[in-house]
């Protein structure tokens, strides 16, 4: 199983790791830190996020605000959104 991650979501990490970066320097390292332990947790047991809808499902980070949105679609992890949890819950429901 491999992944998959869309260019919106992609961005969101950016954007995320930028906005703590000008809190503190070492900060944004630590969130893309815990983006990519969480997506490895994924990687071993993709159904344990909390279902969603029909198809995707999602894994909250550990010391961040966000929640990775994923679905499992043939043999890979595809996530739709890196997403703030205080901030327009279901804006990703359209991606696939």
């Amino acid at each position: 199983m491999f992944v998959q991650f869309l260019p919106s979501a992609q961005k969101e990490i950016l954007e995320s790791v930028a906005y703590y970066e000008q809190r503190d320097s070492e900060l944004g390292a630590e969130f893309l830190d815990e983006v990519e332990e969480t997506v490895d947790l994924i990687l071993q047991y993709p159904e344990s996020g909390k279902l969603l809808n029909a198809y995707a499902r999602r894994v909250l980070l550990n010391r961040f605000p966000y929640g990775i949105v994923y679905r499992v679609y043939n043999e890979q992890i595809v996530i739709l959104a890196v997403m703030h949890l205080s901030r327009r819950p279901n804006y990703w429901i359209n991606r696939s």
